[in-house]
């Protein structure tokens, strides 16, 4: 029964590779539709935050409750007095080295996602990735004061409750002006979306990890 089931998969997963691709003459008519619409080079934040609009609204929501999850689990497990980290100095520099890095990329791909390969998504997984090496060289601590100090968890209410008015604003046909094709303030409501999913996204994953790292530790 194990082979059966190893030979389902392995034909499941080379089925799309005997099927040809279509043809590149008749994506053209498509690809140009929706430039028309959406009026952003990157056809991938196009449609997310235009064409399928719905249902990234209903990613944003589940992104949401999967946060909140994560804290009415942990919520019962007592607190770790000390937290273990990285403690050579070289590994302590490449990872806030890194998480400089990882932060200047997420505001790239944030403010320019619907003009270049990147997004709102994307530059959420970044932002967290750089908090995620900041938490791994010994600045639990400090990131747990910052995160209190500067209400990072009202500012994430405040990115849901954002994107869900203008989503609806959107879905709503209410656009404002296209802009200058391929301009940094172009594409209607698309770069406003992709703003505050990236903040969305970069403050909820600061406060899973925060949270993990808090009451499971890093080592």
């Amino acid at each position: 029964m194990t082979w059966l089931y190893l030979l389902s998969a392995i034909a499941l997963f080379l089925a799309p590779l005997a099927s040809a691709l279509p043809n590149s003459s008749e994506l053209s008519p498509l690809i140009t539709a929706l430039t028309e619409q959406t009026q952003v080079p990157n056809l991938v934040s196009g449609v997310i935050l235009h064409t399928r609009l719905f249902d990234t609204v209903a990613e944003v929501v589940v992104f949401t409750l999967a946060a909140i999850g994560v804290r009415l689990v942990l919520a019962a497990d007592p607190e770790r007095k000390q937290i273990r980290a990285l403690e050579d100095p070289p590994s302590q520099v490449l990872c806030e080295l890194g998480s400089t890095i990882a932060a200047l990329v997420a505001v790239e791909l944030a403010l320019r996602g619907h003009l270049t390969p990147g997004g709102g998504f994307a530059a959420g997984v970044a932002g967290g990735s750089g908090i995620g090496l900041l938490l791994i060289s010994g600045g639990a601590d400090r990131s747990e004061r910052l995160y209190k100090q500067y209400r990072a968890d009202l500012w994430e209410k405040a990115a849901v409750v954002g994107f869900l008015v203008m989503a609806l604003i959107a879905l709503l046909g209410l656009e404002p002006p296209s802009g200058t094709y391929g301009s940094l303030l172009s594409g209607g409501w698309i770069p406003v979306l992709n703003l505050l999913v990236a903040l969305k996204v970069t403050l909820g994953s600061w406060a899973m990890v925060q949270r993990l790292v808090r009451h499971r530790g890093l080592l």
